[in-house]
């Protein structure tokens, strides 16, 4: 899942709020192990349910930025 999100989500294609450049690295967060994902959960959710953090980290002053992917 290393693949820039859908384009029609319009934060994710804003430009860096840091440095305004749109020069992006896209990827995922992980734990120590590979396989293991950083997951958005609301606080009045159940357990199970969340929705695991995309990454982008701007390639011109390295700000990183999480989402939830569009759906």
């Amino acid at each position: 899942m290393n693949t820039k999100p859908n384009s029609s989500h319009n934060l994710q294609n804003k430009p860096c709020s840091i440095c305004g450049s749109q020069n992006f690295a896209w990827g995922r967060t992980v734990g120590e192990a590979p396989s293991q994902w950083v997951y958005f959960r609301a606080d009045n959710s159940m357990w199970g349910e969340g929705k695991a953090m995309l990454a982008r980290e701007c390639r011109d002053c390295h700000n990183v930025q999480l989402f939830t992917p569009f759906q």
